[in-house]
């Protein structure tokens, strides 16, 4: 844990970036060692889809467009961060899901927690055991099955994040399906594969709905990605329908061509979208509030409405961690 703790301390020091929260240490004291994160002010990706779906309003396709680019841009520059000798460092966040994006005060996008990040740096500590790191409905279909991920794995997982965040549908959820007759649609070489990484599972502790989601990730197909992203306008539904192909090959190969073809995608839309115009439409569908910057300050339970669930509780729900 300790060695760890300091890996990931080591790796903060290269991800200087504006729309990266900053991690600082390690630090040590009493003989207990930590890290010091920057506390993201704002309200995270996660708690917007919930009041979104409470007001039973959707956020705009711009929106979408809006926070996919800045994440984009954020991963762009984790993915292709190098040491001070110029070796590429090799990071992949492994934990992109909504809980881990957050709109600030004033608009902006912020990116957090690469604690579950793998690396190339010298003298890392090697996972023991193959295994899905993060919210595992949010993992890529070869995370979740046990082989070897690589930046593409998080551009799946930031589609998965922009398709709920636009139409709150998500490619793993079994709410139509019945597991047996996800099971029976299987090959014996793919069986094999998801009996493994259920067993993998299993010893990792992960919840139980991890099982549901490794099945769904091996038997989904290219037709239920045209029908999940059918209500999605263009171009957003070219670029979501892009980031969630099971086959790597499939997907966007770079973070840099998503953040072109979101922000394309932004442009051809006529008007402009930036911070300002994302807090302006958060604050007035969503919270029905007036332009006060105020709205997005740090979210505590007491300033939610009654009847609003608390992130905490929406990532107890899906089995995921803070």
């Amino acid at each position: 844990m300790r060695a760890r703790l300091r890996e990931e301390a080591h790796l903060a020091t290269y991800l200087q970036h504006p729309r990266i929260a900053r991690s600082l240490g390690p630090y040590e004291v009493q003989g207990v060692l930590y890290i010091v994160s920057d506390r993201v002010e704002g309200t995270s990706i996660n708690t917007l889809i919930t009041y979104s779906q409470m007001r039973e309003r959707f956020l705009s396709p711009a929106f979408c467009l809006y926070v996919g680019a800045e994440v984009a841009g954020a991963l762009h520059y984790a993915h292709t961060c190098k040491d001070e000798n110029g070796a590429p460092l090799g990071i992949v966040h492994r934990d992109l899901n909504p809980a881990r994006i957050f709109l600030e005060p004033e608009g902006g996008v912020i990116l957090t927690d690469f604690a579950r990040a793998r690396s190339l740096l010298p003298g890392r500590v090697a996972t023991t055991l193959p295994r899905p790191h993060g919210d595992v409905f949010y993992c890529s279909p070869e995370a979740l099955l046990c082989e070897e991920t690589d930046p593409r794995s998080d551009l799946f997982s930031l589609g998965l994040v922009l398709l709920e965040l636009a139409t709150w549908r998500h490619l793993y959820s079994t709410a139509t399906v019945r597991p047996d007759d996800l099971e029976e649609a299987l090959t014996e070489k793919v069986k094999g594969k998801v009996l493994d990484a259920a067993i993998t599972a299993m010893e990792a502790d992960l919840p139980d709905h991890a099982e549901d989601c490794i099945l769904r990730a091996a038997t989904f197909t290219r037709e239920e990605v045209d029908e999940l992203t059918q209500p999605l306008v263009h171009p957003l539904r070219a670029i979501v329908r892009r980031l969630i192909q099971r086959d790597p090959e499939d997907r966007y190969q770079s973070a840099s061509g998503v953040e072109a073809d979101l922000r394309a995608g932004l442009a051809s839309l006529g008007a402009p979208y930036e911070a300002k115009e994302a807090l302006d439409e958060v604050q007035i569908s969503l919270t029905g509030a007036s332009m006060s910057r105020n709205v997005l300050g740090p979210t505590n339970e007491s300033q939610l409405p009654p009847d609003m669930v608390t992130e905490a509780d929406i990532i107890a729900e899906r089995g995921g961690t803070t």
